[in-house]
């Protein structure tokens, strides 16, 4: 005589899944992925929005680029004889190149210090916007140093109005 057995042979949801997994864990394991990629993704956009995730520095520039030379005029005084001071009307004395530009081969570049007191044409009002060509915006706000060239046009208006 047989005897069969009388558990049951199907074993319903319990039952393996592909690598051994029963379809349990299987579930298990995705809702926490699910979790997991819910915690990261909201993460990622609090750190975006908080400006606390940035994208990798740009790399220097080359010494010899216009925006690196104009740089170095708007971060530090060259001298009296390089960036010799302008003094104004008013009294206040202001380097050469922050009010008259930095000649750079046949192109005059300027420089906007925004938010720090700037005497460039921009700051001055003698240009506006339409009237300039931005170059580079370097840095981040309040270090942000906006470099342009005016429109050739507005360029001769500019160079009758230095003092």
């Amino acid at each position: 005589m047989v005897h069969h057995s009388r558990s049951s042979q199907w074993r319903g949801m319990t039952t393996s899944v592909g690598h051994g997994w029963s379809v349990g864990t299987a579930r298990l394991i995705g809702r926490w992925l699910l979790v997991l990629g819910a915690i990261v993704a909201s993460s990622l956009a609090i750190g975006v929005s908080a400006d606390l995730v940035k994208s990798p520095a740009p790399p220097p520039l080359p010494p010899s680029s216009p925006v690196a030379q104009v740089l170095s005029y708007a971060t530090t005084w060259q001298g009296a004889q390089a960036d010799p001071l302008i003094t104004l009307p008013s009294g206040i004395q202001v380097k050469s190149s922050n009010y008259q530009g930095v000649r750079i081969g046949n192109t005059i570049y300027y420089y906007d210090l925004s938010p720090y007191p700037s005497f460039d044409p921009l700051s001055r009002g003698v240009l506006d916007e339409q009237q300039i060509h931005v170059v580079a915006i370097v840095g981040d706000s309040p270090r942000r140093v906006m470099i342009y060239t005016a429109n050739s046009t507005a360029l001769e208006q500019a160079s009758q109005s230095a003092p």
